[in-house]
C-alpha cells in the first residue's frame, strides 16, 4: 500500500506568523510613512509583500517597492531567528504523524530563506520529507502540481492542510482533499469547507477520516443516482457518528444527502420480544418490509413527505420521519443487521465498520451503563453479541462490502485491505 502524504501550509497552519511578521512591518511602514489599518495587517498575513504594497502604497515607485520587499524579508527572517514559534501542539502533532508512517511536506508561499529560518528555528526540519517554497511567477497550486508530477504522486494519497483560500485553491487545482484550520489568518474565506478544525490537536484524527470520506466520494461520484449508501457494523461500531459525518462532508462537497437510521424501523416491543433468543433478535427486531417499501419508493421517485415510524420510547407509531430526496440524492442508511434480504440488494454502495467484540463491551460500558445500569451489559452478552455473530456467520457482510473500515480506534479509522 502506498504511503500517504500530508502537505501542510506553513504560515497560520503550523507557524505563528503574526508574532514575527507584524513587529518588523510596523517599524518599516513607519519609516516609509505608511499608515496601517487592522485590515491591512490581516492582508499581509494572507498575501505576498508585493500584493500588500499594491493595496497600502499603490503610488510607491517600483524601485522603492523592491527595496521595501527586500528589507522586510530580511528583517522578518531575523525576527524569526530570535522569536519564531509554532502553534501549541504542532511539533507534537508532526512527531506523531511521522511515527505513524505518514510522509510529511510543507508548502509555503514564503521565500526559501524564510521557510528555512522557520523550520530551523522551530526544530521541525527533520519531520519533513519535502519542503516547498515560493517560486516567482507560480501560484501555490502550480508549485504543488509540479512537485506531484515530478514525484509521480497520486493526489488520492495526499491531503492539503491550510488556513486560507489560497491553500484551498491549491488543493482544488490538484483534485486533492483539503482540511481547513479556523485558528489561522484566512479562515473567514474558507469557513464553509467540508472539514474545518479549530485546534492543532484535532488534525491527526481528521486526516484519517478525510482520507476515507474522500475515497468514498470518488467511488460513488459516478454511480447512477439516487444512490443508497449503507453503513453497517456490529453494535457500538460507530455507525451513526460515521454516517452523520459522511453526510455533512458530502453536503459540503455539493451533494444532496438524506440520512436514514435502521433504528427508526424497530418493531413494537411485543414483536421484538416474542423470541428473546439471538436468532429472535435477528428475525423480529426490525420491520424490514416497511424499510424495503420506503427505500423502493425513494429510489424510484422524488419524495418530500413524512413517514410514520415507531417511537421507540413510547412504543407507538407516532414519530414522523421526514424524507426529502430527488434523483440526485445520496441516501445514507446506517444500522445493524443491514446487509441481508430484502434490504441488501437495494443498497448500491456498502460500508462495514469493523470492531472487535471486546471493544463492543468497552463502548457499551461507557455509552449504555451510565444510562441503563450495569445489568444492561448482560443484554449484549446474552442477546446482541450472539445475534451479531450469527449475522456475520450467515450473511458474511464484510464480503459484500465495497469498503471495510477498521474502527477499533475512533481517532484512527483505516480502510482494510481486502483479504
Amino acid at each position: 500500500m502506498k504511503r500517504q502524504m500530508i502537505i501542510f501550509d506553513l504560515d497560520g497552519t503550523l507557524y505563528r506568523t503574526h508574532e514575527t511578521a507584524l513587529p518588523p512591518l510596523y517599524a518599516l511602514c513607519e519609516e516609509y510613512g505608511i499608515k496601517l489599518s487592522k485590515e491591512d495587517e490581516a492582508l499581509l498575513l494572507c498575501t505576498t509583500t508585493e500584493a500588500f504594497l499594491e493595496k497600502v502604497a499603490p503610488d510607491m515607485p517600483e524601485e522603492e517597492k523592491l527595496k521595501f520587499q527586500q528589507e522586510i524579508k530580511w528583517r522578518e527572517i531575523e525576527e524569526v531567528k530570535k522569536n519564531g514559534c509554532l502553534f501549541d501542539g504542532a511539533k507534537e502533532m508532526l512527531s506523531k504523524l511521522k511515527a505513524e508512517g505518514f510522509l510529511l511536506a510543507v508548502c509555503g508561499m514564503g521565500s526559501k530563506e524564510y521557510i528555512d529560518a522557520v523550520v530551523d528555528k522551530c526544530e521541525i526540519r527533520h519531520y519533513f520529507d519535502v519542503i516547498l517554497s515560493r517560486i516567482d511567477g507560480k501560484t501555490k497550486g502550480q508549485v504543488l502540481k509540479d512537485f506531484l508530477v515530478t514525484q509521480q504522486l497520486s493526489t488520492e494519497n495526499c491531503i492539503m492542510i491550510g488556513d486560507s483560500a489560497t491553500d484551498f485553491a491549491a488543493a482544488q487545482e490538484n483534485d486533492m482533499p483539503f482540511i481547513g484550520v479556523s485558528y489561522g489568518y484566512g479562515s473567514d474565506k474558507i469557513k464553509d469547507m467540508a472539514v474545518m478544525i479549530d485546534n492543532v490537536e484535532k488534525i491527526g484524527t481528521e486526516i484519517y477520516k478525510t482520507f476515507i470520506y474522500s475515497k468514498i466520494e470518488k467511488e460513488v461520484a459516478n454511480l447512477k443516482k439516487p444512490i443508497v449508501l449503507g453503513v453497517n457494523g456490529v453494535d457500538t461500531s460507530g455507525k451513526t457518528v460515521f454516517a452523520e459525518a459522511l453526510s455533512i462532508y458530502l453536503q459540503h462537497r455539493g451533494y444532496q444527502t438524506q440520512l436514514m437510521h435502521m433504528d427508526d424501523f424497530h418493531n413494537p416491543k411485543e414483536m421484538r420480544y416474542k423470541d428473546t433468543s439471538p436468532q429472535g433478535y435477528i428475525n423480529y427486531a426490525f420491520d424490514l418490509n416497511k424499510l424495503e417499501s420506503i427505500i423502493t419508493e425513494i429510489k424510484g421517485n422524488d419524495v418530500d413527505k413524512d413517514f410514520h415510524v415507531l417511537d421507540f420510547d413510547l412504543d407507538t407509531y407516532t414519530k414522523k420521519l421526514h424524507i426529502k430526496t430527488t434523483r440526485n440524492t445520496i441516501i445514507i442508511l446506517e444500522g445493524v443487521l443491514l446487509y441481508r434480504p430484502p434490504i441488501s440488494n437495494l443498497i448500491d454502495y456498502k460500508i462495514f465498520l469493523d470492531i472487535s467484540f471486546d471493544e463492543v463491551l468497552n463502548r457499551a460500558n461507557i455509552r449504555d451503563v451510565p444510562k441503563y445500569g450495569v445489568e444492561f451489559l448482560d443484554k449484549y452478552k446474552e442477546r446482541y453479541i450472539p445475534a451479531q455473530k450469527l449475522y456475520l456467520q450467515k450473511y458474511n457482510p464484510k464480503k459484500l462490502c465495497d469498503m471495510v473500515i477498521d474502527n477499533n480506534d475512533y481517532n484512527k479509522p483505516f480502510i482494510c485491505v481486502p483479504e
